[in-house]
């Protein structure tokens, strides 16, 4: 299944849905509650203040100023500095077991952030899991919650648990405020529907999130979203019987020229392959969308020499995804439609190089001598 890390604009980075880890630092600054227990509170429970106090610590050393986000020799390593440092000190207090919410969601916010620094530690992401799915239900604090449900759904996500991930989308979901950030979101819980089998619940979603980027103001963030989002109705398009307007769908994708998320100009094409906040899960699920793409570039070839070459691509990506698929035992809901498209794309590049083969060969031409 294709899961996206949306870049989030005015909060700081999902997943997704596109966000370099220095906006993932930014977020985890973010303030989980303004209020600082009241003399009342601290009557009652006379270790409130020091809690409190290390949630406050915590947020201020995961927040560089901005000389450090521009000077910092090493921008990563210095994150995850920062990181080991919040983590060393929640876990010294036992912040996993603390009566207050907000520090078992700032651990569980650590160890996501600290997994995604690290190129996607899994151990840490089910840690984070682990911490921050039971303390969303017990935070009074709805800041606080809506944050820990950003990044449990991504936690999900790249621990391949889609059921798991949809139920959050979907208490997250209503909470978002800031309709940029919305789509994002919407675009990774239709991926999530449609990996569990709900292809039609997808295509819903999917067309909800490109109606809302048509009426955001531009930006890089709602550019990639809307791109990301085309190729996700292609696939759930092919994947519901409709083919033809799948192949549509993914050649606009393609075309598209939109900014990633390093702030280079990237077509759709490049977009799902390239970009370092892209990602798939399982990983071979982006055989699906280059296919398509490779489909879509064969049938509009004026020439047979150009389409045999995009036939074989979509054939070998076909062979990719089957393979891999394959050999997870047979629960890809949707092998046996991939096995179909792999037959038809092999078919296909066979009677195009035919064509090919009556046509001249294109010349050559080597390099002008002086």
């Amino acid at each position: 299944m294709n899961r996206k890390a949306a870049r989030r604009e005015g909060e700081g980075a999902c997943r997704l849905a596109l966000a370099s880890f220095v906006s993932v630092l930014l977020a985890a600054g973010s303030a989980h509650a303004d209020t600082p227990p009241g003399s009342w509170d601290m009557a009652r429970d006379p270790d409130a203040r020091a809690r409190w106090s290390l949630h406050v610590r915590v947020e201020r050393m995961l927040t560089p100023s901005r000389s450090d986000d521009v000077t910092a020799p090493d921008p990563r390593l210095d994150a995850e500095l920062r990181l080991e440092a919040a983590r060393a000190m929640l876990e010294k207090a036992d912040a996993a077991h603390s009566p207050d919410a907000l520090l078992r969601i700032d651990l569980g916010n650590v160890y996501y952030q600290l997994g995604e620094v690290q190129g996607g530690n899994l151990g840490l992401l089910q840690k984070s899991v682990d911490l921050l799915a039971q303390a969303v239900d017990l935070s009074p604090v709805e800041s606080a919650a809506t944050e820990a449900f950003a990044d449990l759904t991504v936690a999900y996500a790249k621990l391949n648990r889609p059921r798991d991930e949809l139920a959050t989308w979907r208490r997250y979901v209503p909470l978002i405020i800031d309709d940029r950030v919305r789509v994002g979101s919407m675009m990774n819980m239709g991926e999530a529907e449609m990996r569990l089998g709900h292809v039609d619940d997808a295509l819903a979603t999917f067309h909800e999130v490109l109606r809302l980027c048509g009426e955001l103001p531009n930006s890089g963030s709602v550019g990639s979203t809307y791109v990301l989002t085309l190729w996700d109705v292609a696939v759930a398009l092919d994947r519901s019987g409709d083919p033809g307007e799948a192949l549509d769908s993914a050649a606009k994708a393609s075309r598209i020229t939109v900014i990633d998320s390093r702030g280079n100009p990237s077509t759709g094409a490049l977009l799902i392959s390239n970009d370092p906040s892209v990602f798939f899960v399982p990983a071979w699920e982006l055989q699906w969308y280059l296919a398509l793409g490779a489909t879509a570039e064969a049938r509009d070839a004026k020439d047979p020499r150009d389409a045999a070459v995009h036939w074989a691509r979509a054939a070998q990506h076909w062979d990719t995804y089957v393979e891999r698929s394959s050999s997870e035992g047979g629960r890809d809901l949707f092998l046996p439609i991939a096995r179909v498209r792999q037959a038809q794309a092999h078919a296909r590049q066979l009677a195009a190089e035919k064509l090919a083969a009556k046509l001249p060969k294109r010349s050559r031409r080597g390099p002008v001598e002086p």
